[in-house]
């Protein structure tokens, strides 16, 4: 299993219909999921909170990873390794992507020129969302996801172009 990690807006959606696609796996998206099981995702946080909205989407992670008998890709939500170090959260969500392969998408690693383009994605999603709270969020999980996972692409190319080059990277490694 692939787990597509990092902050909202970074395109891991995109990549992963795209690399699912090429390599002819199933394709998972946990926000999709998610809206599917509870409904729209800003309104249950603003119903709920995030702490239980954190809940929710980790317990629902685990349900649909738990039956995989195939390689597949899996498309993690934009704050699923954010927890606070310490925290029940925190360690299940990375004992979950131990269990595969955990692949983190930033457009750059200068987060001057990563932020204004990822909050730029994000406003663009007609989700209601507030260009401070979002260029905060990214800003705040930045480095988190730089120190994530198992690989590292940082690419601003388009979405098919990055599908190529990890393609053809999993290809070598079977």
């Amino acid at each position: 299993m692939i787990f597509l990690l990092g902050p909202g807006g970074v395109g891991k959606s995109t990549l992963g219909r795209e690399l699912a696609k090429r390599l002819s796996w199933p394709h998972i998206d946990l926000d999709l999921e998610f809206c599917e099981s509870f409904g729209e995702i800003g309104g249950f946080i603003g119903t709920h909170g995030y702490e239980r909205y954190r809940a929710e989407n980790l317990d629902l992670a685990f349900s649909l990873t738990a039956s995989i008998d195939r390689p597949t890709l899996f498309v993690t939500s934009s704050g699923f390794l954010a927890a606070r170090a310490g925290t029940r959260d925190y360690a299940q969500a990375r004992q979950l992507v131990s269990t595969g392969y955990g692949l983190v998408l930033l457009p750059s690693l200068d987060i001057e020129i990563a932020t204004p383009l990822v909050v730029a994605r994000q406003l663009s999603r007609g989700f209601g969302l507030e260009r401070a709270t979002e260029d905060r969020k990214f800003r705040e999980r930045f480095d988190i996801y730089r120190r994530e996972g198992d690989v590292l692409v940082v690419s601003m190319e388009p979405p098919d172009q990055i599908a190529s080059a990890v393609e053809q990277a999993i290809h070598q490694k079977t």
